[in-house]
């Protein structure tokens, strides 16, 4: 019985040596950081034409696009664009510039923004979608420069938006 007492007791203190290791923890803290560039990104470059049309020389009323071109920049959540202006290598800053010997001057919409997901332990989230929409008009009685009976004529234009 003095075994059977020795064996028990050497049991029990075993069993709460275990119990009490087991339930111990230690902490140790450490810092996350990240710096985060912001920016916007294009999501629909060259997807879109803005098209005034056929245009017939000296004619009595400005032409206009039947639609205007919608360009949409991704931009990092809570970044605002602060101003658009246009390329200055097919036309001015302002958006006029000049086709088939025919003056045009583009216009853009304010910004329009739907606002991203912000992200979470289980979602990446999503960016903030900026908008504008491009416009247009050609000024009536003009001539024009083709030296043929119809001309066609294209250039591409950038909306440059500063953030």
């Amino acid at each position: 019985m003095n075994n059977t007492f020795r064996l028990l007791a050497a049991a029990l203190a075993f069993a709460s040596v275990a119990s009490v290791e087991a339930a111990s923890t230690v902490n140790s803290n450490f810092t996350v950081s990240v710096n985060l560039s912001s920016r916007c990104v294009a999501t629909n470059s060259g997807a879109g034409t803005l098209d005034f049309g056929t245009y017939t020389a000296f004619q009595g009323s400005a032409a206009a696009p039947a639609a205007p071109v919608t360009l949409t920049f991704d931009c990092t959540r809570g970044l605002a664009p602060v101003s658009v202006a246009f390329d200055t290598v097919n036309g001015s800053a302002a958006g006029v510039g000049v086709l088939a010997g025919l003056q045009y001057a583009l216009s853009t919409s304010a910004a329009t923004t739907v606002a991203g997901i912000a992200a979470s332990t289980t979602s990446i989230g999503s960016a903030d979608a900026v908008s504008y929409s491009v416009n247009g008009s050609m000024p009536a009685n003009q001539a024009g420069t083709c030296g043929t009976a119809t001309c066609a004529a294209s250039h591409t234009r950038t909306l440059i938006v500063t953030y």
